[in-house]
């Protein structure tokens, strides 16, 4: 694979991976007070809706150091999923204090316990989810030939 491939293929893995991270963080928000919101299921919707956006909002703030952490990989061919989850785990600790968007401030619902726990949950979904994807071939497009496998 040639170096635009799998740069391709980490941009690709990124989205995806933030995408997933977003998905958990928005159900482990909604979750716990699922009971106690109206059981209106257009007001359900709109709080998926707007969780979601907001932690994608908060998840661009850790594209930077994501591409940190993978440049790292690539460059010294780490593998190993516990990189990619703890790496994730990092970067969600980074776009959360490095945002301005707090989970206590964004609904009229009662606060978010556990906020920071659920970042970095989060964070560590989306290592996993990029290890998945490409964390696996890290570095292998350097002395392969031109073949990885997928």
């Amino acid at each position: 694979m040639s170096l635009v491939g799998r740069l391709l293929v980490i941009l690709f893995a990124l989205f995806i991976a933030i995408l997933i991270a977003s998905i958990a963080l928005a159900v482990g928000v909604m979750v716990p007070d699922f009971v106690t919101v109206t059981t209106d299921p257009v007001e359900h919707f709109q709080f998926i809706a707007f969780s979601f956006l907001a932690t994608n909002i908060v998840m661009a703030a850790a594209f930077v150091p994501a591409l940190v952490l993978v440049g790292l990989a690539e460059a010294f061919d780490i593998r190993s999923v516990f990189y990619y989850a703890f790496g994730g785990g990092a970067v969600a600790l980074v776009a959360f204090f490095g945002s301005d968007i707090r989970f206590e401030e964004t609904t009229d619902m009662p606060p978010v316990a556990f906020g920071l726990q659920l970042v970095v949950a989060a964070g560590i979904i989306a290592g996993f989810v990029y290890w998945i994807i490409a964390g696996r071939n890290a570095g292998r497009w350097k002395n392969s030939g031109g073949s990885v496998r997928f």
